[in-house]
């Protein structure tokens, strides 16, 4: 009896995690912000959903290779890694856009300032290449010094031991009253894409499929909310990442959420591509049908 409840139990296990989409999400970011909102007031069922934290891009695509999770939110330099590679990853829809800016110490008012200065990036993500495109256009010189989390950045400029570092929102309003933020990427590239809606192609099975599509609506439905600043909104912005009305405002000026694969989207991301091709990020650089799917 009781190897036959085992079994049995084993079987409801593996027959639920194949019906249940999970999504994996960075938490500090705000770039899961329709997802999560959707997910904590009730308008997708945990039946079907569910939902997957983590503290860091780099931990975010381990995991989503391991199959841990099927579909996750993160930046697109991840994505192109995993795909060049030969891992069973596609892009299904660009998401959030903009959120990343340069925090400096006090001392630091410009971007021109920041030459020779020492600048703490996220090592082979979408706020590293941004840099490097950023240096490339001003023709500015910096040493990079790399870290795995946003806390090990914050807290390296903290202490003087970088003089600048690359973040997003809303980490970089949290951290505004204290530093100076000298540029945000979006005046460069308006609406450009940062973390897309990414999956593992080979977990992504029919039932899976049908919870994406049914996905979608929801989360434009949120975005629209987004776009209106409602009460609810602004509550759980304010709740969830402890920020306060000015704050709260400030970081969703400088974000946006756009769904879709268009094609200057994706020029951006192969253009930045070639960055983290030419640090070693990514061996050889892929095409679009590589990368990008569109789920029917």
């Amino acid at each position: 009896m009781l190897v036959l409840l085992i079994l049995s139990l084993a079987l409801i296990s593996c027959q639920r995690s194949s019906e249940v989409l999970r999504i994996g999400i960075i938490s500090p970011s705000i770039d899961h912000l329709p997802l999560s909102f959707a997910f904590d007031k009730g308008m997708l069922p945990s039946t079907n959903y569910a939902l997957v934290r983590f503290s860091s891009g780099w931990e975010l695509q381990e995991a989503l290779i391991a199959k841990s999770v099927d579909m996750a939110i993160m930046p697109f330099t991840y994505a192109w890694n995993a795909a060049s590679k030969g891992y069973p990853i596609k892009i299904v829809s660009f998401f959030e856009r903009e959120t990343d800016g340069i925090v400096a110490s006090p001392k630091i008012t410009s971007v021109a300032e920041l030459e020779g200065k020492k600048v703490g990036v996220l090592k082979a993500s979408s706020i590293d290449v941004l840099m490097q495109d950023l240096a490339h256009q001003e023709q500015l010189s910096y040493e990079p010094v790399y870290f795995r989390t946003p806390n090990e950045c914050f807290a390296a400029l903290n202490a003087g031991e970088v003089d600048a570092i690359v973040s997003y929102v809303p980490l970089i309003q949290k951290a505004a009253a204290k530093l100076n933020v000298i540029h945000w990427f979006g005046e460069d590239h308006k609406h450009h894409p940062c973390c897309d809606i990414v999956v593992n192609t080979e977990v992504l099975n029919k039932t899976k499929t049908g919870h994406y599509r049914k996905l979608l609506p929801v989360l434009t439905k949120v975005i629209d909310m987004i776009d209106a600043r409602t009460v609810q909104i602004m509550d759980y912005v304010k709740q969830t990442y402890g920020l306060d009305d000015a704050t709260a405002n400030d970081a969703l000026n400088h974000t946006a959420f756009i769904l879709g694969l268009d094609d200057e989207g994706k020029a951006f991301e192969a253009r930045m591509t070639d960055l983290s091709i030419k640090s070693g990020y990514q061996t050889q650089q892929i095409g679009f049908s590589e990368i990008y799917l569109n789920l029917p």
